[in-house]
């Protein structure tokens, strides 16, 4: 955590976001901000399904899966360039396929958190919802990234 503060005290955004390290609180910090960045795609086209489509299981599950393979893919391409530089534990064939199905996993726990949420326990607002069960499914995509891949 030293490192990390010290680089933000001195603005040193090349430390910060582009310097291979191994500090792996400095590599969390890489991944939620890449994970902002993503969430922010993935928020925005499952807004745009929901606004389309209008309240319902239909809307809830075409939202959250569109907006789940846009995020993937953004946060593959960026965790590549500024979190996970090493070489994954599947070599670069299976890397993809074994980021996604890591991604597939937190899409299901999105599915019953986000119906939980809204339809089935709680009548939750779809897109306070969304936020929660983003940041939960965060954590949860790191762990098992940096665990099973990294």
């Amino acid at each position: 955590m030293k490192e990390f503060f010290g680089l933000l005290f001195k603005l040193d955004f090349k430390g910060l976001f582009f310097t291979p390290t191994d500090n792996g609180f400095l590599k969390f910090f890489r991944y939620c901000f890449v994970g902002g960045i993503a969430f922010v795609v993935d928020y925005c086209v499952c807004a745009l399904f929901f606004w389309l489509l209008g309240k319902g299981t239909a809307s809830t599950i075409i939202g959250t899966t569109m907006g789940f393979i846009f995020g993937l893919t953004v946060n593959f391409l960026l965790s590549k360039k500024f979190v996970f530089t090493e070489d994954a534990k599947t070599g670069k064939k299976g890397e993809f396929i074994s980021y996604a199905v890591i991604g597939l996993i937190g899409l299901g726990i999105s599915y019953l958190l986000m119906l939980t949420a809204t339809e089935w326990v709680f009548s939750m607002n779809q897109y306070l919802a969304k936020l929660i069960v983003s940041l939960i499914v965060l954590v949860y995509n790191y762990l098992a990234r940096k665990i099973l891949l990294y």
